[in-house]
C-alpha cells in the first residue's frame, strides 16, 4: 500500500474502519453534540451505516429508514424545548479503566547491560510510562494503537523518544496479522471547506542485492473534509518546513535501520466488526464494539432519573381568586416565587384550596437500571464490573480482590500478552534510531526485558503476618523475605538490606572453658546422687 496521493478521504478500504472510529470517538469524548451530530445525520447505506448530512422526516415518525431514531441520540430534538438528554461519560471511565488496569503500576524495563540500564531509566524519566498508559486507554477505545521512536531536538536535543499514535490517525497494511507498513496522519489546518493534512508513510524497501532500508515518506495535500486534495510542498507550510530539510528527493527520509521503525498493539481480539473484509480483518477490537447500544441506554436511563428530578420539583396549586390583583389589566400575583405557585381556575364557592403537588422521584428503579447497564457494558468489555469500583472502598485483602475481579485480571492477562513483547520491541527500535541517527557512545540496540507488576499489592499487615509465619516455619532465606516484603527493589537493594539486617543481629555467645568446666562438673555431682540415692 503506497502512500496515498488524492481520491476520497479516508481511502474505501479504510473507510467502515473510519465510521466506527467516529461513533467510538464521539463516545470517548462524551460530548453531547457530537453524539447528536453521530446518531441525527445518518444514512443506511449497506451493511454499515454512514454519516450523512441531511435529516430525514422519517426519522421523526420511527420509521425503518431512520433506525437509529429509536437511540436516544438518534432521537430529533423537540420543537421549541431544550434538549434534556444527558450523557452518563461511562465509555471514557471504561477506555481509562482498562488503561489503569493494564498500566497504573509502571512494568519493569531491565538489562544485564549497565549501558542499557542506564538508558531505560532514563527513559521512564522522561515519560515512557505516562506515554504507555495514555497509549493503552486510546487501545481500549479504538482498537489500535501505535509506538513509534521519535527524534526532535526541540524536545530532546540528545536522545529519542517514543510517540503514541491512535487508530484514527493511520492507515495500516497488515499481512497475517503483521504489520508491514503504515501512513500516519495529521490535520493541519482546517476551517469550513478546506483542510490541510500531513502524511507520512512508514515502510521498508528491498535493494538489488536483497539489502533493506527503512524510510519515512512525508506529502502534504490540501483538499475537503471528504477528499485528500491536491500535494503541496514540504517548504510551503511552516509546521513542515523543517522536514524539507530531512528528505531526498523523492520526500523520503532513511531511518537507517533495516526494519519498520513502527510498533502496532492490538488491544484485543479477534476482530468481530470486519472479520470478512480484507485489510481490515486482523485490527484490533475495541472495547466499545457492540457496547454502543449499552451506552446509549444508560444515557437514557440517567436523562429519564434527571427528568424525574425535575418534574418531582415541589409546586404550590392556588386557586386564581387567592391571587392578588395588580389592577385591571395587570394580573394578579402571590407572595412567592411563581416557579413554585401555580394558579389554578377555580370560583370562591367551589372549595377549591391550596393544594401541594410532590411527585414520587424514582431513584431505586433507575439506579437499578442504570448499575446493570454499567455491569453489561463492562462484562462486554472483558471487565468486572467491581473494577469500576461499584463495590465502594472497603478494605479488602488482594485475595478477596482477585476474586471479585477474576474477569478483569484474566483480561488484563490476556492483553498483556501483547503489550510485553510491543513494548520490548519499541526500545529496541528507539535504541536502534539513537545509535543510526546521532551515533556517539550509544547503547547497543537490545531487547530489554519488560515484567508487569501484579497490579494489586496485599496491606503491611498482611504481609507481615504471612512473614512471621514463614519465620516460624523456618521456611524461606533472609533474601527470600526481603524481596516478598519489597516486590520493586532491585537486586543491590536486596543485597544490601539483607546485610543490614544481619549486621543488626545479636552476636551469638561463646561458651566459655570456665564454663564450660562448671557445667562439666556439674553433670558429674548429679551422677553421683542419683548414685547415692540407688545404693541406700
Amino acid at each position: 500500500m503506497p502512500i496515498p496521493t488524492g481520491g476520497a478521504w479516508p481511502p474505501p478500504t479504510h473507510a467502515p474502519a473510519y465510521t466506527a472510529y467516529r461513533d467510538w470517538d464521539a463516545w470517548y469524548t462524551g460530548d453531547p453534540d457530537r453524539l447528536r451530530s453521530v446518531y441525527l445525520n445518518r444514512a443506511v447505506t449497506g451493511t454499515r451505516l454512514a454519516p450523512s448530512d441531511r435529516v430525514r422526516a422519517s426519522q421523526y415518525a420511527g420509521g425503518v429508514v431512520g433506525y437509529l431514531s429509536r437511540w436516544l441520540w438518534g432521537t430529533p430534538p423537540p420543537a421549541g424545548q431544550r434538549d434534556g438528554r444527558l450523557h452518563v461519560p461511562l465509555p471514557a471511565d471504561l477506555a481509562a479503566t482498562a488503561g489503569n488496569l493494564l498500566l497504573a503500576e509502571p512494568p519493569a524495563l531491565t538489562h544485564e547491560d549497565r549501558g542499557v540500564m542506564a538508558r531505560l531509566e532514563q527513559l521512564q524519566e522522561d515519560g515512557l510510562n505516562a506515554v504507555l498508559l495514555h497509549a493503552a486507554e486510546a487501545a481500549s477505545a479504538l482498537g489500535d494503537v501505535y509506538l513509534r521512536p521519535v527524534i526532535d531536538r526541540d524536545v530532546f536535543p540528545d536522545r529519542a523518544f517514543l510517540a503514541a499514535v491512535h487508530a484514527d490517525g493511520a492507515l495500516p497494511a497488515l499481512r497475517w496479522g503483521r504489520l508491514i507498513e503504515v501512513t500516519f496522519w495529521s490535520e493541519l489546518e482546517r476551517d469550513d471547506r478546506t483542510v490541510i493534512r500531513l502524511l507520512e508513510h512508514h515502510d521498508v524497501v528491498t535493494g538489488a542485492a536483497g539489502s533493506r532500508t527503512g524510510r519515512i515518506t512525508y506529502a502534504v495535500h490540501e483538499g475537503t473534509p471528504d477528499q485528500l486534495g491536491r500535494p503541496l510542498s514540504l517548504a510551503d507550510h511552516p509546521d513542515t518546513r523543517h522536514l524539507a530539510d530531512l528528505v531526498d528527493e523523492t520526500g523520503a527520509q532513511a531511518t537507517g535501520l533495516d526494519r519498520l521503525d513502527v510498533v502496532r498493539i492490538p488491544n484485543t481480539g479477534p476482530q468481530r466488526l470486519w472479520r470478512s473484509m480484507p485489510g481490515l480483518k486482523y485490527l484490533g477490537r475495541s472495547d466499545f464494539d457492540g457496547n454502543e447500544q449499552t451506552f446509549d441506554t444508560a444515557d437514557e436511563v440517567w436523562t429519564s432519573w434527571m427528568r424525574d428530578i425535575r418534574l418531582a420539583r415541589a409546586r404550590i396549586m392556588i386557586p386564581d381568586y387567592m391571587l392578588q390583583s395588580n389592577g385591571p389589566g395587570q394580573g394578579a400575583t402571590w407572595n412567592a416565587d411563581r416557579e413554585v405557585y401555580t394558579s389554578v381556575n377555580a370560583l370562591p364557592d367551589q372549595g377549591q384550596g391550596i393544594t401541594l403537588s410532590q411527585f414520587a422521584i424514582r431513584h431505586a428503579e433507575h439506579k437499578a437500571s442504570l448499575d446493570e447497564a454499567m455491569k453489561i457494558a463492562m462484562r462486554h468489555a472483558g471487565l468486572s464490573s467491581q473494577t469500576l469500583g461499584d463495590e465502594g472502598d472497603v478494605a479488602v485483602t488482594a485475595t478477596e480482590v482477585q476474586a471479585r475481579e477474576r474477569m478483569s485480571f484474566t483480561t488484563r492477562g490476556n492483553r498483556i500478552q501483547a503489550w510485553k513483547p510491543a513494548i520490548a520491541e519499541a526500545v529496541e527500535l528507539l535504541l536502534a534510531v539513537e545509535r543510526a541517527q546521532l551515533g556517539g557512545s550509544r547503547p547497543d540496540p537490545v531487547r530489554p526485558s519488560v515484567e508487569f507488576g501484579d497490579s494489586v499489592s496485599e496491606s503491611p499487615e498482611t504481609v507481615a503476618r504471612t512473614l512471621q509465619l514463614i519465620e516460624a516455619a523456618q521456611a524461606a532465606s533472609t533474601d527470600t523475605k526481603v524481596r516478598m516484603l519489597h516486590p520493586d527493589w532491585d537486586d543491590t537493594q536486596v543485597h544490601a538490606e539483607v546485610a543490614r539486617i544481619r549486621d543488626d543481629q545479636p552476636t551469638p555467645v561463646e561458651v566459655g572453658p570456665a564454663l564450660g568446666a562448671l557445667a562439666g562438673n556439674t553433670q558429674d555431682n548429679d551422677q553421683a546422687d542419683e548414685e547415692t540415692t540407688v545404693e541406700a
